[in-house]
């Protein structure tokens, strides 16, 4: 069995360089449905964890040697920037209507993420783990902490939600008629924040444009409606 202090190689420069490498095969490939299940942040999390598990690593020990790539977060968010710069005009005939979009969104997934906690009669502290979920990494640590939820699993369901969209949601999005490239990357930056939006950019600019602007809205509106809106639903539902 592998010595932990040999994870190194697990980590680091052998994380960036298998997310590359597994892009540009999924950027080789031609076939819409294939180039989605093979999408490179799903492919490496799911490499990286199938050799944890086959070599018995711990998570812990390999999370210590990849602090690095998780220091980049904020600042890969803060890049996100640059498309929407590239597209502020466009954005800034639409802000108030993004705006109302994005509120409903988060409305909408807090409301029905509760309702369903009421539902199943899940553990309080659970039930506030998953009220804020519209929302990038980041912020849902603040914002969970604040209702006392769990936020390192509130963090895992950001990311498992990310990952569902960037894999499923502008195929989605197309199947229901829905090409207008600024409503889908509402949606997107809404509903499925960083992972969600670095797949968008991918697809055209002017949909990675409004789904960074959706993503850092949504952020700025769940801190605001969030720790206002889940007491009010928590007492009358829970």
């Amino acid at each position: 069995m592998l010595s932990v202090d040999n994870l190194w190689w697990l980590s680091g420069i052998v994380t960036i360089a298998v997310f590359l490498v597994l892009r540009k095969l999924n950027m080789a490939i031609n076939y819409p449905i294939v180039k989605t299940l093979t999408n490179p942040v799903l492919m490496t999390i799911a490499l990286l964890a199938l050799l944890l598990v086959s070599f018995s690593l711990p998570y812990s020990q390999f999370a210590s040697h990849s602090q690095l790539l998780s220091s980049l977060l904020e600042p890969a968010i803060v890049a996100l920037a640059l498309p929407l710069y590239q597209q502020f005009i466009h954005i800034r005939k639409n802000l108030l209507l993004i705006v109302g979009s994005c509120s409903l969104g988060i409305i909408n997934a807090t409301v029905v993420a509760t309702l369903l906690s009421a539902a199943f009669d899940v553990p309080a502290q659970l039930a506030a783990s998953v009220a804020a979920l519209s929302v990038t990494t980041p912020i849902t640590l603040l914002v969970t902490g604040a209702l006392d939820g769990i936020p390192s699993l509130a963090a895992a369901m950001v990311i498992f939600i990310g990952l569902l969209g960037a894999l499923f949601a502008l195929l989605i999005l197309k199947l229901v008629g829905i090409y207008n490239h600024q409503a889908q990357g509402v949606a997107v930056g809404c509903a499925f924040h960083a992972i969600g939006t670095a797949a968008a950019l991918t697809e055209h600019p002017k949909i990675g444009a409004f789904a960074s602007v959706a993503m850092a809205l949504s952020a700025l509106l769940t801190a605001l409606i969030v720790p206002l809106l889940y007491p009010f639903l928590s007492q009358a539902l829970l």
